[in-house]
């Protein structure tokens, strides 16, 4: 958090609505900013596909993974961050609605520099940046969408805007999910406005240092109330209740109608002046502490009921970078950003928090957010990443009939056998030799073979291989049939021998290339499946290609 220099009051460029005599201001910033641009075009060159795929989750107990994981993960994409005036920013905070991510950036140092980007995640596999709104001479810490408005949490430069104190929240209002120049802003006590939160009539706000929490009415700007607090870092809404975060005074539990103060109760001190969230499950609140990891308390008497304990020893990564930066809780799962070691995900087991595993991400994990089918963790100069999970889809076949798989990472049907399967797995690889069925959800972080005159019957979804090693491919040989039923997303090489079959009904996307060999066929069943390739087609011999189906980037 960047030193404040002695204050000099300095009215530029901004057009005071109002002023109370607390002195907090309400501020509409039209000329300084927000510059917007929405050249998708442009803006999503930025997008990085090229470590796209899927992931391989490290057991809890460490080691080599043995059974097949119940988790499956894949890298959509990394989103690089925005560079303005040569400044490279960092990402803060994520809030997802619909359709659109809303992601919040700051600058580190001295200089105050944010933005607000856009992403389009409408297609799963092919997220684009649609709109960015760079603010100059402000940071953004905190976003939250609510009823078609951005409420934003940051600080501003005292000397090019004339505020009384750095620390703003304010509201965007937006049009179709898009951003606007109608940014109202209020000024808040304190170094840098941490959090921002809202109910369905008001909205809330924490600012650090000698800061306060914050009420405020949706509709005029004003703050109703307003109460002094140290070093906060986050806050939260729920169940009517405002529960706010002080790295020095622990949790502060106020009912959101009067902000009443209900309960509090002491947390580890958490002396480093960074970014922390908090979240809920079950009753319990989850607070990222730092270097004390992730304190699980009961959000009514305060009695801290477990922790989830830093990593030791991680290799290649200095234990002072590991920290747990922030938590996020997602349909039982709970996901922890412990800066270098990554990302760790937990699952509740018999009323306690449980680990499931980690994920290596390049760059230090300082947040995330997760929400529906995605993960985001921005990697401050390193830029989002966003990751999907992997599930059967609504109106997915019935998989009642088949077995639930609980067997090996590594799926080898062996010739004269016949196996049947059904659930949502993560595998490292297939091997093919006579008949396999499965339904459901499933991904393969390596190889998949189906050998001569075997047959690989997928209903459902399927995601296998990396961008990173196309070579892990997915590979269709002789008199060989791949008879998908669903959803096909692959990241490598693709190649159909001689004389191998491929039925496709629903939807298929190939990153790498494609290689169809003599004799082979491709049909397609019904009138609305599609295929789009990313890479090249490659055709030796004769080959067939029948059926109805739109061919996204025209390359059969």
């Amino acid at each position: 958090m960047r030193k404040i220099l002695p204050y000099i009051a300095v009215l530029t460029f901004l057009t005071v609505l109002s002023c109370r005599n607390d002195g907090d201001e309400i501020q509409d910033q039209q000329e300084t900013g927000p510059i917007l641009s929405s050249d998708a075009g442009t803006l999503s060159k930025r997008i990085d596909f090229g470590n796209a795929g899927v992931l391989d989750m490290k057991p809890s107990s460490g080691g080599k993974t043995v059974q097949a994981g119940n988790f499956p993960l894949v890298l959509v994409a990394e989103v690089a961050p925005p560079v303005y005036n040569g400044k490279t920013l960092r990402a803060t905070h994520v809030s997802v609605e619909g359709n659109y991510a809303y992601v919040s950036y700051n600058t580190e140092g001295e200089t105050y520099l944010g933005a607000i980007e856009v992403l389009n995640i409408t297609n799963p596999n092919a997220p684009q940046l649609v709109m960015q709104a760079i603010l100059p001479d402000t940071d953004v810490s905190s976003v939250r969408y609510d009823n078609g408005k951005l409420y934003i949490a940051g600080a501003k430069d005292i000397y090019a805007s004339g505020a009384s104190s750095p620390a703003f929240v304010g509201s965007m209002t937006l049009n179709g999910g898009m951003l606007t120049n109608t940014l109202q802003q209020t000024v808040l006590n304190g170094k840098v406005g941490t959090d921002v939160t809202s109910s369905s009539s008001k909205y809330y706000a924490v600012s650090g240092a000698t800061g306060v929490l914050a009420q405020l009415n949706k509709s005029s700007q004003q703050i109703e109330m307003s109460i002094p607090l140290t070093d906060l870092r986050a806050l939260g809404y729920n169940n009517n209740k405002i529960v706010v975060l002080s790295g020095t005074e622990g949790v502060k539990i106020y009912d959101a109608n009067g902000l009443n103060l209900i309960t509090s109760f002491s947390t580890s001190t958490d002396v480093a002046e960074a970014k922390r969230t908090i979240d809920f499950i079950d009753g319990k609140l989850l607070v990222s502490e730092g270097y004390n990891g992730v304190g699980v308390y009961n959000l009514t008497s305060g009695t801290k009921l477990q922790t989830l304990s830093l990593p030791t020893q991680v290799p290649g990564v200095n234990a002072s970078d590991i920290v747990s930066n922030a938590v996020s809780v997602n349909s039982g799962r709970i996901f922890v950003a412990n800066g270098g070691a990554g990302l760790y995900v937990y699952t509740t087991d018999n009323n306690q928090l449980k680990l499931m595993g980690s994920l290596d991400l390049t760059g230090s994990s300082n947040f995330v957010m997760s929400k529906g089918e995605y993960i985001f963790v921005a990697t401050g100069t390193g830029g989002l990443k966003i990751i999907k999970t992997v599930a059967p889809e609504s109106g997915a076949p019935n998989c009642s009939g088949y077995a639930v798989y609980n067997g090996s990472d590594w799926l080898n049907v062996n010739s004269g056998q016949t196996l049947e399967y059904s659930g949502t797995k993560s595998l490292q690889g297939i091997n093919v030799n006579q008949t396999l069925t499965w339904c459901g959800a499933l991904t393969a972080s390596q190889g998949v073979n189906l050998n001569s005159n075997s047959t690989f019957n997928m209903y459902g979804q399927f995601y296998q291989g990396t961008q990173s090693n196309p070579w892990n491919s997915l590979n269709i040989n002789s008199g060989a049939l791949l008879n998908l039923k669903g959803n096909l997303t692959t990241y490598g090489h693709m190649i159909l021998n001689s004389n191998a079959n491929w039925k496709i009904e629903g939807n298929v996307t190939i990153f790498g290339n494609l290689t169809i060999n003599q004799g082979s066929k491709i049909e397609f069943i019904g009138t609305n499946s599609s295929i789009t390739i990313h890479g090249t087609v490659t055709k030796n011999g004769t080959s067939t290609i029948t059926g109805t189906f739109t061919d996204v980037n025209n390359k059969l």
